[in-house]
């Protein structure tokens, strides 16, 4: 057997090794960019769901509506700082990437009604990798 010989039977391992490698680091890069559709309605005196939980790194879309008044979707966080206001047959939509794992209020900040400012609390939950 010769050199050549032994060069032609490890190509194959050598493809396989390579196919491998390839579907671990671009399986990463699918996980580490999911997406999350989020819907959230908002009415006196709640938001609708009461708590959002998605995945670190996910791309979060959410389509905010307000049903009766005007309403916001705040999170004063320093890392995230969104504040989305939403009137009825208005809604607002934007996206985020959650990259910051924890518990975050969600608050409609508006001062239409105190009441409101005082009771609209939503949680935004980040579930750490």
């Amino acid at each position: 057997m010769g050199v050549h010989d032994r060069t032609r039977e490890s190509r194959p391992a050598w493809w396989l090794a390579t196919a491998l490698l390839a579907s671990v680091v671009l399986g990463a890069g699918v996980v580490a960019q999911s997406k999350r559709d989020v819907s959230v309605t908002a009415k006196k005196y709640g938001f609708e769901p009461a708590e959002i939980r998605v995945q670190q790194d996910d791309l979060v879309t959410v389509v905010f509506t307000a049903e009766d008044i005007a309403h916001s979707f705040t999170i004063s966080d320093d890392h995230y700082r969104i504040d989305k206001r939403a009137e009825p047959g208005k809604p607002a939509s934007f996206q985020f990437r959650a990259d910051k794992p924890g518990t975050f209020e969600i608050r409609c900040t508006l001062t239409i009604d105190d009441r409101c400012v005082r009771d609209m609390r939503a949680k935004f939950v980040v579930v750490g990798k």
